[in-house]
């Protein structure tokens, strides 16, 4: 595609990144002492603020922050007119969509209280509004599923959810919606052409690198049998050209020295102590792949792609910085919640 069809989509987001949040306005938010001057700060200081209610209203700040997300991307998206590059666009919009409503079946199968679901899943898209109340009052993760809209979904999800209770993990019901929805992607971004191709194979590659990088640490560190984990893998690859299969079987000291010798190497530390280590170092290396595309030849679909991922990063940290107010949660305890900055920031 030619660099004139992006350049209203490259020219809103490269204004748009402008009003990206910054480390001191992170640390500006964790600081504000209530819920107003933490609304009155981002009004100020970001698009998601812009006319954004001061209330204490949960419902209205998160019907608001949801609904600049969508304004925000809609357009960027909307203005990609050629056909393979606007499908995959649309499909990386609903699939943040997604991440919410596999956050929200995951805290279902654990028996999580609703007061630290909102914290954990972002209410987007079709899984907003009335499906979004029904989901977070389901009063089980079958129950939960029952609601899902799409009816293949739903299918595979109701055999997942059997899985998940013989294994007393929700691994199976995460892993579901992950492959209904990569393998989709994966085959739009086939179809795209030269550099845009390039750049959403790269962040779709990695994306799904540390999805599968992931289950493996996770599956291992739960004491699952191999083929319990192979099962829940993504049947994608892109930079990691480790034998999954035979690393399921061995200890958790030998995989994590295998992936340190792989392109992940850079962020996972072979002497990492659990799971959750694992997970934020790769968080950060997904962010930053992101953050570097901005580096590179700018008349793609990559950089409205990365900017989107940045943005939904950025609606997940806001949203929980928000609602750490209103829950008077101390700043420590939010500063575990966000995730961009969160290793920069001194509270």
């Amino acid at each position: 595609m030619s660099a004139s069809k992006y350049a209203y989509s490259i020219a809103r987001v490269r204004a748009k990144r402008a009003f990206m949040l910054k480390p001191e306005d992170y640390e500006a938010l964790l600081r504000a002492p209530n819920i107003h001057q933490a609304l009155a700060h981002l009004r100020s200081i970001s698009d998601f603020g812009r006319d954004i209610p001061q209330t204490e209203d949960v419902y209205e700040i998160e019907k608001h922050l949801a609904n600049r997300f969508v304004e925000i991307l809609r357009p960027l998206i909307e203005s990609v007119t050629e056909g393979p590059a606007r499908d995959f666009l649309g499909l990386v919009l609903a699939k943040y969509e997604y991440e919410t409503l596999k956050a929200l079946l995951k805290a279902k199968f654990l028996g999580i209280p609703e007061s630290e679901v909102v914290l954990m899943a972002p209410p987007l898209g079709r899984y907003s509004g009335a499906l979004y109340t029904s989901l977070l009052s389901a009063k089980n993760v079958d129950q939960a599923i029952d609601l899902v809209p799409e009816a293949e979904l739903r299918l595979t999800l109701r055999e997942a959810s059997r899985e998940a209770g013989t294994l007393k993990s929700p691994l199976p019901i995460e892993a579901t919606v992950d492959r209904w929805l990569y393998t989709r992607l994966w085959g739009l971004a086939a179809k795209l052409r030269g550099d845009d191709k390039k750049w959403a194979k790269h962040l779709l590659g990695i994306e799904v690198d540390i999805k599968n990088v992931l289950v493996l640490v996770r599956g291992k560190f739960l004491g699952l049998q191999p083929s319990i984990i192979e099962k829940a893998w993504l049947p994608l690859c892109y930079k990691l050209p480790l034998d999954l299969k035979s690393l399921a079987s061995q200890p958790i000291s030998s995989i994590l020295q295998a992936i340190a010798t792989s392109y992940y190497g850079k962020a996972v530390s072979p002497l990492a102590r659990d799971a959750v280590e694992v997970e934020r170092a790769l968080e950060m290396l997904w962010i930053k792949e992101n953050e570097d595309v901005f580096l590179h030849y700018p008349f793609t679909l990559g950089l409205v792609y990365a900017y989107a991922n940045l943005k939904y990063v950025e609606l997940k940290d806001v949203r929980a910085l928000l609602l750490s107010k209103l829950m008077n949660l101390p700043p420590q305890k939010a500063l575990t919640l966000i995730t961009r900055y969160r290793e920069r920031l001194s509270i």
